[in-house]
């Protein structure tokens, strides 16, 4: 009987990462991103505080990894930290599992606990979608976003961290880095844009705001680490969990279809027909 491969998350300082360590992360990042050399990984990596490290349960073989660093600074008389996600992978064996959603968020309750009169805010760079939508599906406050504006304090921050770090190849009026030599992507196979999610409003948004993103331009982002996030997410699944037991209960209620428009409309139209 095969083996399910499952995943546990280890939180570690980059200080404390062995060559074996640094040997596996490496061996997984360059399966999955393009334009890369370990020498560009391992100065970037030098530059992080902490990794989250996932293990396979059963080997405790290292199968994924985020980069973690902590930045501090004042905007305009107000103390923020925010946390850059750097380096990000997990083998398409483990793709669809939780572990490093929750060590993350477990990172981000200890940072804002540490800095209870400070903001908080997750500060990362997307260079697709699904990344994007790790933002605007778990943030209830997060910028940019499609459906307002970046408030003046919020931009200024961002626009703060993405200069210090990124320097000229951050563009402000576009809110992306566009780089000279691209330091690294995906590659392409990795994370195709499933059509089926072109009709969000955040995919279109992502799209619209960051058109050339296979080539390697990132969109740059925050998300406001608050009570409301610490509540957001269990809400959700205790939301998803009510549903699921009224579900299997028989008291989900019924909803009424509405007529197919688009292109589900146009699908339709071209499914072969009886005719009596």
């Amino acid at each position: 009987m095969k083996r399910a491969k499952l995943l546990k998350s280890q939180t570690v300082a980059v200080p404390a990462l062995d060559q074996a360590d640094r040997d596996a992360m490496w061996r997984v990042f360059n399966v999955y991103y393009a334009d890369v050399s370990r020498e560009t990984f391992e100065g970037d990596l030098a530059k992080k505080n902490d990794v989250i490290l996932l293990r396979d349960k059963h080997d405790d073989t290292i199968q994924g990894f985020s980069t973690l660093q902590q930045l501090e600074r004042s905007i305009d008389g107000r103390r923020v930290v925010s946390i850059f996600s750097g380096d990000t992978i997990v083998d398409r064996d483990y793709w669809g599992q939780r572990a490093l959603h929750w060590a993350f968020t477990r990172y981000l309750f200890r940072v804002k606990l540490q800095n209870p009169l400070s903001s908080v805010y997750w500060f990362l760079i997307s260079k697709g979608y699904k990344t994007y939508l790790l933002l605007s599906r778990n943030f209830p406050e997060h910028f940019p976003r499609h459906d307002r504006p970046t408030p003046a304090w919020q931009q200024t921050l961002l626009d703060s961290l993405s200069q210090e770090m990124f320097g000229d190849d951050y563009k402000p009026a576009l809110g992306l880095l566009q780089f000279e030599q691209c330091p690294g992507r995906l590659k392409n196979w990795v994370a195709p844009l499933n059509p089926d999610m072109v009709d969000a409003p955040d995919v279109r948004f992502f799209l619209k705001t960051n058109p050339h993103h296979m080539r390697g331009d990132e969109l740059c982002c925050l998300g406001k680490v608050d009570l409301k996030f610490m509540f957001y997410g269990p809400l959700r699944l205790l939301r998803k969990a009510v549903r699921e037991i009224a579900k299997y209960v028989g008291l989900a209620p019924q909803r009424t279809p509405r007529p197919a428009t688009g292109r589900a409309a146009a699908q339709l139209e071209a499914l072969p027909t009886r005719r009596s």
